[in-house]
Formats: C-alpha cells, sequence, structure tokens
C-alpha cells in the first residue's frame, strides 16, 4: 500500500505510518496493495521484494511443515481423510506465505478459501469417525459438503473486499465443528473413566484433543487478537529488535501455534478412528518433539510371519 495512505478501520488495509513506523519508506515491488487486510508485520522492513518476511516465513514452517508431515508420517490409518485434509493444510501455508509476501486478493484467496475447505474436511471426518471402513455412514455426505464447498466459494469472492465476512463465515463453521467434536471428546472422556471402556487409543486421543485445545484457544488465538488489535502499542518494539528479528510480529506465534493446534486435532481423530478400525495405536515423537500416532502391528500377524 501506499505509505501516505489513511487508516479507515482494522479490517481493510491500514498505513504502517498510522502506527508510528517511520522506518519503511521505500516504494514496494507489490504497491498498490489489494487484499482487503493488512498485518502488524512493518510493510518492506527487510526488503523491496517482499512485504512481511516474517510472516512468510513462519507461514512455511508454522503451517506447511505441519502439512508435509502429517502427509508423511501422520497417517496411521492410510485414508484419504486424513491426507487431504494434511493436504490443504500445507496449501494453507503456502497461501498464507504468498499472501504475506504480497498483500495482494489473490494470494489472499488463497490463504483464506482454504481455511473454509479445511474446516469442512473436519466436518467429514468428524461425522464419519465411526464408520465401517469403505462403508460411509453418510453415503451423500462428501456430495453436500462439495456443494457447500462451493457456496462459501461463491459467497467469499462476492464479499471479499470485506474481512469481516470471511471472519464470521470462517468463525461460524468453526463453532458448528466444535458441536460436533466435543460430543466424540465427552464420550472418550467418559470411557477413559470406566476400567471396563479405557482403551489406550481413547487415551491417545483425549491427549490429543486436550493439548488442540490449550494450544488453539489458550495460547494460539490470544497471541492473534493480541497483535491485531495492539499494534500500535507493540508496532515500535518489534521494529526495535536484533536486526535478524527487526519487525518479527506475535503473528509468527499465531502462525506456529495453529498449525500445531491443527495437526494435534488430525491426530486426535486418526486415534479415534484407528480405534473404530479396530487397530491398536501408540505415539512417537518425531525428531523428538512432534508426536505422531502411529498403528502397532498386530500380533495374529506377528504369529502368522514367524
Amino acid at each position: 500500500m501506499s505509505q501516505s495512505s489513511p487508516q479507515t478501520g482494522y479490517f481493510i488495509n491500514i498505513s504502517q505510518n498510522d502506527y508510528g513506523d517511520s522506518t519503511s519508506t521505500a516504494t514496494g515491488y507489490w504497491e498498490p496493495h489489494t487484499s482487503s487486510i493488512d498485518f502488524c508485520e512493518s510493510n518492506y522492513l527487510l526488503s523491496n521484494l517482499v512485504v512481511e518476511p516474517h510472516n512468510v516465513w513462519s507461514s512455511l514452517f508454522g503451517l506447511s511443515l505441519f502439512g508435509i508431515v502429517g502427509i508423511l508420517y501422520g497417517n496411521p490409518t492410510r485414508e484419504w481423510r486424513t491426507t487431504v485434509v494434511y493436504t490443504i493444510l500445507l496449501v494453507i501455508g503456502l497461501g498464507s506465505a504468498c499472501l504475506h509476501a504480497s498483500l495482494h486478493w489473490c494470494f489472499q484467496s488463497s490463504d483464506e478459501l482454504p481455511m473454509i475447505y479445511l474446516i469442512i474436511g473436519f466436518l467429514y471426518s468428524v461425522l464419519e469417525v465411526d464408520s465401517p471402513k469403505d462403508s460411509p455412514k453418510y453415503p451423500h455426505l462428501a456430495k453436500y459438503l462439495i456443494l457447500l464447498s462451493c457456496i462459501n466459494t461463491a459467497i467469499y469472492y462476492t464479499f471479499q473486499h470485506l474481512y469481516i465476512v470471511f471472519l464470521v463465515t470462517f468463525n461460524a463453521m468453526t463453532v458448528m465443528l466444535l458441536s460436533t467434536h466435543v460430543q466424540i471428546a465427552r464420550r472418550l472422556y467418559h470411557e477413559s473413566r470406566d476400567e471396563k471402556r479405557k482403551t489406550n487409543n481413547s487415551a491417545i486421543a483425549l491427549r490429543f484433543y486436550i493439548w488442540h485445545i490449550i494450544i488453539l484457544v489458550f495460547v494460539a488465538t490470544p497471541i492473534w487478537a493480541l497483535d491485531q488489535f495492539h499494534c500500535d502499542i507493540l508496532l515500535p518494539i518489534y521494529n526495535n529488535l536484533p536486526f535478524l528479528l527487526r519487525g518479527m510480529t506475535l503473528h509468527v506465534v499465531w502462525h506456529i501455534g495453529a498449525g500445531m493446534a491443527t495437526h494435534c486435532f488430525v491426530q486426535f481423530l486418526c486415534a479415534c478412528r484407528a480405534s473404530t478400525l479396530g487397530m491398536v495405536c501408540d505415539t512417537r515423537c518425531l525428531l523428538g518433539v512432534l508426536p505422531v500416532v502411529i498403528a502397532l502391528p498386530k500380533i495374529g500377524a506377528n504369529v502368522k510371519q514367524a
């Protein structure tokens, strides 16, 4: 955006100079910006070619990397539903990186639309979590959700210039998803309290679910709100960080937290799904830091091989 553009409201582009940023004076490669939102990181602070470099690398590291890891190592049931949601997470990270690099409307849609598709993918996974293998509980559910995706796409492009419309749509669908997966978590909790019904799979699923809630609700989301709505206070601090960190905002933490919370939720669904399919699960940590659900070999299979 032009550095002389006025601030007229948060949910449209905001001039960084309105927050006291006098460090970014050169005209950037992507100006004039066409996205319906700007972020707190100072535009072109480190390079005239990339609008928000810290938000770019954190999108790739905090979102796309979780998608890649999930595709390769986080699908113990080997079902397409898990591959699809991790692929969407990978795409979200790429779209987010392009948006932060350019603040262009086209890349904004490549970030925000996949977020809606991810929620729809989760709806399918949650509603079909107890269905037998290759026998969906709701045979036409996939068609209805594809139709829902098309409707949401039309709504999105009609009102893309109004960022608040995306927020309302995304949050409404998130609440709808919450009303479904919380029932699964409650069932698992009651099973864990019953010695006769308690299983290792349910304990693993609950552990991932709790971490998902802690990271998303109590860490990532409050940090997102703090960075978004108190930028005027935080920006001078961001811009006076040491050189390699100069301009880095709390939005970086949001990217990593959102990616980790999404990964935990997918693993929660994987553990639940494994129980339905009669698989016994455990967990392992990739590189000692990232937990994933793994399927243990069946005892009968080991005896047969011996």
